[in-house]
């Protein structure tokens, strides 16, 4: 195979696809990791959307190790300024990091499916439908990765056609099957955007909640954006020639793709954090008014305070309630309020109930005044 001169010269783009895949990769651990923390000691429903996000996160980060080591033999530059042993160790680095790649965003996908099973699959045709996605994810995702490795007749072909020669598929199979791949992915994004927006439409909740929970759980729009980019990209794959520095550009966009996968299935489970930080943040803000506002009311002659005698609490039994907010009490006629019950009933939520009890502090003159007026009114009452 002859391999073309570049009319660029020996330039290499790699140092800066790798510095963008570790940026995003490091923001998607803090991420993950921040979920992970919330499920297991704030809310308690670490499951197996959360160990399935986990397992997507590792195959994320030993598919860029191993791009990484595939730049430190030449990745990112083009195919004609390198040495044959370059040529074969970062393309060997490379095509063993396309099943990691793909594994991390298919996980990534069914993470989330499991959220939705969580908040939407109290129906029995949702529950199958969420099934049916899980299951096109892994089957059409795996049947690509072992087309990756079977494609020739000694896989070490693959990355060595000259030192291991032996039969092999047009490198157009490779590209065609990674355009299903893609339709399949970017079709299951778009799905699991839109779900949440219809599911939502729905309820009866104010239009503000609605907007802010469907952004919320449809930020899978930009993977199925990016999805859209790296599929017109896989032409890149068929073009052996200048394997090292044509695919570099095609796995940045995958990179992109997986981290916003990982990111948007995280995201919605992160809102119990925030509400704790919120909470401690107004804690000690409260503790630091309080004394400046008892501070300024010692010289005044009455004042009323009020105090919440009961702690709220919520119970459920699954993670909805650590994404939707608790709605406030409406005035509900008969059949709204029947309904009401039985979405609570159906949601698993129990709605918290807080009491305010108001004391009022008089100054000591201010009593001793009304004790004087009212003798006076009996005085006056007993002349009469």
């Amino acid at each position: 195979m002859s391999i073309p001169r570049p009319a660029g010269g020996d330039i290499n783009i790699g140092p800066g696809i790798m510095g963008e895949g570790w940026t995003l990769y490091t923001l998607c651990t803090i991420v993950v990791a921040a979920r992970v923390y919330t499920q297991v000691r704030l809310t308690q429903q670490f499951g197996a959307g959360d160990v399935v996000m986990i397992g997507a996160w590792m195959f994320g980060i030993l598919q860029l190790i191993m791009q990484t080591l595939a730049f430190t033999h030449g990745w990112g530059r083009h195919f004609f300024f390198l040495s044959d042993t370059q040529r074969v160790n970062a393309m060997e680095m490379v095509f063993v990091s396309e099943p990691m790649a793909i594994m991390c965003s298919t996980l990534g996908r069914v993470s989330f499916m499991f959220l939705m099973l969580r908040l939407f699959g109290n129906t029995k045709a949702r529950r199958w439908f969420i099934y049916f996605l899980m299951a096109e994810q892994l089957i059409a995702n795996l049947f690509t990765c072992i087309t990756i490795f079977t494609q020739c007749g000694n896989v070490h072909s693959l990355w060595d056609p000259v030192g291991e020669p032996s039969k092999c598929w047009s490198p157009d199979v490779q590209t065609d099957t990674g355009y299903v791949q893609g339709v399949f992915n970017s079709a299951t994004d778009l799905v699991l955007t839109v779900m949440p927006l219809t599911i939502f439409w729905t309820l009866q909740m104010d239009m503000k909640i609605k907007l802010g929970l469907a952004g919320l759980l449809g930020l899978s729009v930009f993977a199925f954006a990016a999805s859209i980019v790296k599929t017109v990209m896989l032409k890149n794959l068929g073009e052996r020639s200048d394997y090292t520095y044509n695919t570099v550009l095609f796995f940045r966009w995958v990179i992109v793709e997986n981290t916003l996968v990982m990111v948007a299935s995280s995201v919605p489970l992160l809102r119990p954090l925030f509400s704790a930080a919120k909470k401690s943040a107004m804690t000690h803000y409260g503790s630091n008014s309080a004394y400046e506002l008892g501070s300024r009311q010692n010289g005044s002659t009455a004042f009323a305070y009020g105090k919440n005698t009961v702690k709220s609490h919520i119970d459920a039994s699954s993670s909805e309630e650590n994404i939707l907010p608790i709605q406030k009490g409406v005035p509900l006629g008969t059949k709204e309020r029947v309904q009401h019950f039985s979405n609570d009933v159906e949601q698993g939520v129990i709605k918290k109930e807080v009491h305010y009890q108001v004391k009022y502090e008089t100054d000591p003159k201010a009593a001793g005044l009304a004790a004087e007026s009212t003798e006076w009114d009996a005085n006056s009452a007993g002349t009469k």
